[in-house]
């Protein structure tokens, strides 16, 4: 007989029982049957819901009628144990609109996690309608959403989803871009004085270039001292002996052995003089 795996055991109890092979069932089917036992996992794969599985994998239950068995049995059939794709609708629209919009990519944002999770907006759903209702500077991210929204809950097609959201993205996105323009020339007409260095980054260029200076500062000053310390220096005439031929030291020996004192002093009639200014900076 072969080898049961135990999740068939109580299918194959009903298959006894409903075949006269047992006249009543075991005493533990009812509870097996009731609690199953749990499906190993190389066996059987846990049934996936629609969230966020692609269009030609979702499952056909929603659309079998009531009351009919023998043409949807093949739907209802589970698929081989296989690595499903997982994909979400806004990962789609979010490769869309960052291919559209590619310089969205290049606006700061910050990436530190917080304490807490963000609550979610107040305006949700079918309630949203327009993007504006979020703010009037939205976000890239603000546009996703906008756009699925459209496309879940008020049943739009997902191109025209997303043309009406980027439409309204960049009505709202030129619309502050003017609106900080024209209070800028306000702010400044009314006398007030904007530094360039105020920034970060420019505070950063200047400190860079402060660097650099002291640098250049510092090399010159180097320069300028070691000329400034050089009033003397010591001139030696150049003499030239001529000790003849190597002889292994035997010519030492033999004035050693004659009496010769060697004398190791040097010259001490050259004398040091003092150098022009001119000199010295050479």
């Amino acid at each position: 007989m072969g080898r049961k795996v135990p999740t068939q055991v109580h299918h194959a109890a009903t298959r006894l029982v409903q075949g006269k092979l047992l006249s009543r069932p075991p005493l533990w089917y009812s509870a097996v049957a009731q609690y199953p036992p749990l499906p190993l996992p190389p066996r059987q794969a846990v049934n996936r819901t629609n969230f966020d599985s692609p269009l030609g994998l979702q499952s056909r239950s929603d659309t079998i009628p009531e009351g009919s068995s023998k043409p949807y049995e093949k739907m209802r059939k589970e698929v081989k144990p296989r690595v499903m794709p997982i994909l979400y609708l806004e990962d789609k629209v979010r490769q869309r609109f960052f291919l559209d919009h590619p310089f969205e990519a290049f606006r700061p944002r910050t990436l530190v996690e917080q304490r807490e999770v963000e609550p979610e907006h107040p305006v949700v759903g079918k309630d949203w309608t327009r993007l504006r209702q979020r703010g009037r500077n939205p976000t890239s991210e603000d546009c996703i959403k906008f756009a699925v929204s459209l496309h879940v809950h008020h049943l739009l097609p997902l191109s025209q989803a997303y043309r009406t959201a980027c439409q309204q993205y960049a009505a709202l996105r030129s619309e502050h871009t003017i609106a900080s323009q024209v209070a800028f020339l306000e702010a400044k007409a009314y006398g007030a004085k904007f530094n360039p260095e105020s920034s970060e980054i420019g505070r950063g260029f200047k400190l860079e270039e402060q660097a650099l200076s002291k640098w250049n500062k510092a090399t010159t000053a180097d320069v300028n001292e070691q000329a400034s310390r050089k009033k003397w220096r010591p001139i030696f005439p150049k003499q030239v002996e001529d000790f003849g031929l190597w002889t292994r030291g035997e010519e030492y020996l033999h004035k050693y052995k004659a009496g010769e004192t060697p004398k190791y002093q040097p010259n001490t009639d050259a004398i040091s003089s003092p150098v022009d200014s001119s000199e010295a900076e050479r």
